[in-house]
């Protein structure tokens, strides 16, 4: 299985990684492409296209300005995505918990989808940066990150599949990541597990939990080596389990709560 996340807004780089294996994101240069579009922009112009306060443009316009094209390596502040990403996703998932061996398996079959990278492993090193695939960056001929990014990251997927022989890619990313992929070009079908909450006689989805689920449902994948979307009905991580009244075979539905 090829397993597809979102990235986390929130990053720590202080964090020793329980490998010192790492690569090179797959897409390096066209991350330099965009750092070098948005080195030219001061923290004004960064504050007003992502949408985010004073403090937090500058820091993010500071580090475009020190962005280097050198490949990522040991002791320039860059780190093994995996570990890098912080955010409630990436708490499920738990990558510091993942053995040297679990995590290069992970590292063949686990794509994060990013607004910068395009696709980042969890053993890519990557430098601290802010850049939602959602952005409405313009250069050149280009008007989106969708654009900029066209069939790369499908394109990048196929061959995964085809490397590790899978037939099934299950997306536990968001819909604004999801945006930038082809799914009439993978080959292979597409799983996209749901996870949603008890209320008022219903279901519905808390984007904190489901989050949180989407990572942990990854970490089991790729853990325990699960190779067919009808294992997924096994999964019971955090009081979830499979509603099979609401589910499809591509969307599989997970409740807790009353029922």
């Amino acid at each position: 299985m090829i397993v597809l996340l979102s990235p986390s807004k929130t990053q720590d780089f202080s964090v020793s990684p329980r490998t010192k294996v790492a690569t090179t994101p797959l897409f390096w240069q066209q991350a330099c492409e965009l750092a070098a579009h948005l080195r030219r922009m001061d923290a004004d112009e960064i504050a007003s296209l992502m949408k985010i306060g004073a403090s937090l443009a500058e820091a993010t316009a500071e580090r475009y300005a020190h962005w280097s094209d050198t490949e990522p390596a040991s002791g320039d502040g860059s780190l093994q995505a995996g570990y890098a990403y912080t955010g409630e996703v990436f708490r499920g998932l738990n990558f510091g918990d993942f053995s040297a061996a679990e995590a290069k398996y992970a590292h063949e079959r686990l794509y994060v989808i990013s607004g910068l990278y395009g696709l980042a492993r969890p053993l890519d090193r990557i430098r601290p940066y802010r850049l939602e695939m959602k952005t409405p960056i313009t250069f050149g001929t280009v008007t989106s990150l969708y654009e900029f990014w066209g069939t790369v990251p499908t394109d990048a997927l196929n061959r995964a599949i085809n490397r590790t022989r899978s037939t099934t890619v299950v997306n536990l990313a968001s819909q604004e990541s999801w945006r930038v992929v082809q799914p009439d070009r993978l080959a292979a079908r597409v799983v996209t597990p749901q996870f949603r909450e008890a209320h008022a006689g219903g279901y519905r989805t808390v984007a904190i939990h489901a989050k949180r689920a989407r990572g942990s449902m990854a970490a089991w994948i790729l853990r325990n080596h699960i190779t067919s979307p009808h294992q997924l009905a096994d999964y019971t991580h955090d009081g979830y389990t499979l509603h099979e009244t609401i589910s499809t075979s591509d969307m599989p539905v997970f409740t807790r709560g009353d029922r």
